[in-house]
């Protein structure tokens, strides 16, 4: 199949969206002194904090908070949950999310099927995240160069799997969806959003996990690299 257009998923499927949460957390307990409180323990904060955030995270759409309350009060909880000091979750939110908007931890091999795909195919990214932090991360890798167009959730007002989403990224590419083909590492987001859109869908499978037999996506790679593969075949 030819594509005109190859669209990608920013986080886990291009920058290693754990890697960089995982490292600039441990760089802000740090850089905060909250690690070297005698009561402090990182696993079970770490622990806490990824539990209490994803469901601040998924609730936020009806909770209508921003990325900022939504960080505030993950540090909040958090810290009451483990008997410490709450009064600075504040502070320690900031602190997160400016060192977080710094962090760029490729996924393996994105910059080598970025740079074999530019020029030949219009590139483009579809993000279920925040703008602020989704270009200030592409910036900080040297990235932005490689994109024609940056389709983020919160800039655009839809979110995927909505269809809508997709129809943003075709409109500013100027191409019809048999031209597209997504890549993308959830299946929940992904996947499904690409069906909803009548777009063919490349299922980067990093963990290798077994996928049920309902799931049909148009391509499965283990590697970035295999995409610039399935192109040529």
């Amino acid at each position: 199949m030819s594509y005109k257009a190859i669209l990608f998923d920013l986080d886990n499927t291009l920058l290693n969206y754990s890697m960089s949460e995982l490292k600039s957390m441990q760089n802000t307990v740090e850089k905060h002194g909250l690690i070297h409180k005698a009561t402090f323990s990182w696993d079970a904060f770490w622990a806490l904090f990824s539990d209490v955030n994803f469901r601040y995270w998924n609730e936020r759409m009806v909770s209508n908070y921003t990325i900022y309350q939504v960080l505030e009060y993950s540090f909040r909880d958090t810290l009451q949950g483990l008997a410490l000091d709450h009064s600075e979750a504040r502070l320690l939110s900031t602190l997160y999310w400016e060192t977080f908007c710094r962090a760029c931890d490729f996924e393996e091999h994105a910059m080598e099927i970025l740079t074999h795909l530019h020029g030949r195919h219009k590139l483009a990214i579809i993000s279920n995240g925040i703008g602020e932090a989704q270009r200030s991360r592409l910036a900080a890798g040297g990235m932005n160069h490689f994109f024609d167009a940056l389709i983020i959730s919160d800039e655009v007002g839809y979110w995927k799997p909505d269809k809508q989403i997709f129809d943003e990224a075709l409109r500013q590419l100027s191409i019809d969806r048999s031209e597209a083909l997504f890549v993308g590492d959830s299946l929940r987001d992904d996947y499904v959003g690409a069906v909803n859109a009548g777009i063919d869908f490349c299922y980067y499978n990093r963990s290798g996990l077994p996928i049920d037999a309902e799931v049909r996506p148009k391509y499965v790679v283990h590697s970035l690299m295999n995409v610039a593969s399935l192109l040529e075949s």
